[in-house]
């Protein structure tokens, strides 16, 4: 059976792609967990794998003239120490030469045992896996539908559109329909383009597709920094890699795009015009755009639309334990004036005001100890604010870390591998997890960034309602005490259709020490949310009511 490690990776790499392909053997080989971790700061290792409790640590050398040379042997040592490898592993493209074997043989002797998987070891490695991996996922009820009716839009009228919640596998869709229409022989010249916004994102598309695809198809990736030398099977490229070198690309005889809401932008509709493919097709969680582009002009009307709530009332989501906390209410000053017309920043500074981040930090840390939370997102208005919040909260004796564009790639990759196995307990963030993060341990989110996009907010809101085994519900903490913030919460909350996704966060969303209180803000509220989520400084008026006094200190919970 072919398999998509053969001779042309072999002898053209690139030694990325190279890279990938290792850990695709390894995957399809039944590996518990796989990361492709090389690059600067990796101490030697280019690809990490788990198996039966034991680590494995690969070096990979992709050489197009000569074979690699000694010092290999000695980087996988390094890697394999650093790493705490049970197994240490030299791969190459070429065949190697006598100073390598008589390095390995040295290394030996001294009882530290390096494999080598020479160019022929590799290509009997991916005859022999299976030709799925055994991660490969059963379709949900629900995925399936949506799998048949993508593949039905496509093979039918050339477009296709679903709508998939965070959470209910848009990438196991889309890589299930390709794989079932390259089984059929229904792509032409068996070629598939996936496009995406973010290197971050088609990197972590090209993973996931790898669950689903059979040994067959090839795999790759064209960015910034990355040519693929054949296009044959899948590759996955952002969508600038695309324009810049549209002329040199071949015909594909599908294009899909992820997180396909970006599709109206004009870079997205630029580079389909240009590749003018005969079957389009995406997927997203979010349908909707701030600029009020139509993606149906592109794509159709969705084949199937699932929402947050779909996912809950069916159980593919967690549970959604929302906290809305907000600071003191000067009840003194909606007593005297309330029947008064104040402006949305006049009663944003009188009702509500922030949170200090200490305060946060305390309330974030006994909500995560007390209800024993695994792992938790924060999101932060700043990366400045994100490293100092990560900061704070090691102060009440979290492992926090911030995570950021400022950082390298091979930074966040590492902080991502601790964060997954365990060893860091929240990560505070701008916006790297608004897309396409796979995090399903995550059951604490909290919302430190005030955000008026109902994407970004719905998107930040799903990297935790993802399922997980022991994984009761996702405790959400939102500290953003801004009035049009909240009536963004209500209006989700309340919304029944529409293009608006429909968030049952239950009946207490404000909770006050003082019941009165609370219950007068969230009646109020939703009186108001309309007015409050128009553009400009809107006039709001505060009711006259007549308040019991409130309680010391007369602040929310």
């Amino acid at each position: 059976m072919k398999h998509f490690l053969d001779d042309r990776r072999l002898l053209r790499g690139p030694w990325q792609a190279f890279e990938r392909d290792v850990a695709r053997i390894l995957m399809h080989a039944g590996f518990d967990d796989v990361r492709v971790v090389g690059g600067s700061g990796d101490k030697g290792a280019d690809v990490i794998g788990v198996k039966n409790g034991e680590i494995w640590v690969v070096q990979c050398k992709h050489t197009t003239t000569a074979p690699p040379t000694k010092h290999a042997v000695q980087e996988v040592v390094d890697a394999g120490t650093y790493y705490g490898a049970n197994r240490m592993l030299l791969a190459t493209s070429r065949a190697v030469g006598g100073g390598v074997l008589a390095e390995i043989e040295r290394f030996r002797r001294i009882g530290i045992k390096v494999e080598l998987l020479d160019p022929a070891r590799l290509a009997h490695l991916a005859q022999e896996v299976s030709e799925y991996a055994k991660s490969r996922r059963d379709l949900r009820p629900y995925q399936q539908e949506a799998a048949d009716r993508f593949r039905e839009g496509l093979t039918d009228t050339g477009r296709a559109q679903v709508v998939l919640a965070t959470g209910l596998g848009k990438t196991v869709v889309m890589a299930e329909v390709v794989a079932d229409l390259y089984r059929d022989g229904l792509i032409r010249e068996n070629r598939v383009l996936v496009l995406a916004d973010k290197r971050e994102l088609i990197r972590q598309l090209q993973f996931g597709f790898w669950h689903q695809l059979p040994k067959w198809v090839p795999t790759h990736m064209l960015s910034g920094d990355e040519t693929p030398s054949f296009y044959d099977g899948i590759t996955f490229a952002t969508v600038q890699s695309i324009i810049g070198r549209v002329d040199d690309l071949p015909s594909f005889g599908l294009v899909l795009v992820d997180e396909a809401h970006h599709i109206g932008s004009a870079s997205f509709r630029r580079a389909l015009a240009a590749l003018e493919p005969p079957m389009v097709g995406g997927a997203t969680a979010t349908p909707w755009r701030g600029d009020g582009f139509d993606i149906d002009e592109l794509l159709g009307k969705p084949l199937v639309r699932l929402g947050i709530s779909d996912g809950l009332r069916q159980k593919y989501l967690c549970e959604v334990d929302y906290r809305l906390l907000a600071d003191n209410v000067d009840w003194e000053f909606v007593q005297e004036i309330s029947s008064h017309n104040y402006s949305l920043n006049q009663l944003n500074k009188k009702l509500l005001m922030p949170t200090r981040d200490d305060e946060a930090a305390r309330h974030i840390v006994e909500a995560f100890r007390s209800e024993k939370r695994r792992g938790g997102i924060v999101f932060s208005p700043t990366v400045d604010h994100a490293e100092s919040f990560a900061g704070t909260l090691r102060g009440y004796g979290l492992r926090a870390e911030s995570i950021s564009s400022r950082q390298e790639a091979r930074e966040r990759d590492r902080l991502m591998a601790m964060f997954r196995r365990g060893d860091i307990d929240v990560l505070s963030s701008v916006d790297l997890f608004n897309e396409g993060v796979d995090v399903p341990d995550v059951d604490l989110i909290v919302f430190m960034r005030a955000t008026h996009s109902r994407r970004i907010f719905v998107q930040q809101l799903g990297r935790g309602l993802r399922l997980s085994h022991g994984k009761d519900k996702v405790i959400v903490m939102d500290f953003v005490t801004d009035l049009r913030r909240v009536a963004e919460v209500i209006e989700l909350e309340k919304a029944a259709a529409g293009p608006i996704e429909r968030l049952p966060l239950g009946h207490n969303l404000i909770n006050f020490r003082d019941a009165s209180a609370g219950n007068f803000m969230l009646e109020w509220m939703k009186d108001q949310a309309d007015l409050i989520l128009r553009e400009g400084d809107a006039q709001l008026e505060v009711p006259q009511f007549e308040f019991p006094p409130a309680p010391q200190p007369g602040g929310v919970q």
